[in-house]
């Protein structure tokens, strides 16, 4: 397999796999057991880190206006629900499932989707501004945040058939864009990993922890649990999910692909140090 069926691949994930994820996450959210002071401090620091990689790539680097988003997207985009949550369930028990399901909700409403939406933009520079409504109207993350509040309102009553799809579909997303991403590695040297790569890898692995434990000794005493598990997600390892946007507008994946790989190999030494 080369290039172009890694791009044919990932066609599934971001028309049909990633919005199935993005609907069952944001319709099974417990918004009331949600620990807001939190989830804010985390996505405070990813909006900080984002803005920081984003200029340092776009100015510093002269990387291409939708390659230095993305690549601001690696370095806050974490590889939680199949990498940390595992992980922390087996350190703290099925509880750590609870304070990071807010973050789960943040990342994919919010970083992702926006992330999404941001590169449609920018994707659509040179066109009216009739194509460009006509496209964002053809992406389906523009869709998915209605849908899945309009299932959560459901609740019991939502048809189970349409949950049996979305448990179904949502679950390829990551296993797909993982072997995807194995095509891109594959397909050109791993070495010379460049100086872009390790400062998004530092930015996730580092700064944004960093942030993070700051900002929750300032909120104020909370259960050693949400902290624990906040911190041990600000840790965690680049997700893949940039790597998707990146393929579908046809935006350079090299970086994103090795800061993947990069990060977590690296990861397992910061997420053992904050571990118990």
């Amino acid at each position: 397999m080369d290039a172009s069926h890694a791009q044919a691949i990932n066609r599934f994930v971001f028309y049909l796999a990633a919005p199935a994820l993005g609907i069952a996450v944001i319709g099974r959210a417990a918004f009331d057991t949600i620990h807001w002071p939190a989830v804010g401090v985390y996505f405070a620091a990813e909006l900080a880190v984002y803005a920081a990689v984003f200029a340092l790539m776009r100015f510093a680097f002269k990387r291409d206006l939708g390659e230095a988003l993305l690549l601001g997207m690696t370095a806050v985009f974490a590889n939680h629900v199949f990498f940390v949550l595992p992980i922390a369930e087996r350190s703290f028990g099925a509880e750590a499932a609870i304070p990071m399901a807010g973050i789960v909700l943040i990342d994919i409403a919010v970083i992702f989707i926006g992330s999404v939406l941001l590169t449609e933009i920018i994707a659509s520079d040179n066109r009216s501004l009739r194509r460009t409504l006509a496209g964002l109207a053809r992406n389906p993350f523009v869709y998915a945040p209605p849908i899945g509040l309009a299932l959560g309102a459901l609740g019991a009553t939502a048809p189970s058939g349409i949950w049996t799809f979305l448990d179904f579909t949502a679950a390829a997303a990551a296993p797909v864009v993982l072997f995807s991403l194995g095509i891109t590695l594959g397909t050109a040297p791993i070495f010379p990993v460049r100086l872009p790569c390790w400062s998004v890898t530092m930015a996730k692995l580092f700064a944004v922890p960093a942030l993070a434990w700051g900002g929750l000794d300032a909120v104020g005493p909370m259960e050693p649990l949400t902290r624990d598990i906040t911190l041990l997600v600000a840790a965690g390892p680049c997700g893949a999910m940039p790597y998707v946007i990146a393929t579908q507008y046809n935006i350079r994946t090299q970086t994103i692909a090795k800061t993947v790989l990069l990060s977590t190999v690296l990861s397992l030494v910061t997420l053992s140090v904050l571990l118990p």
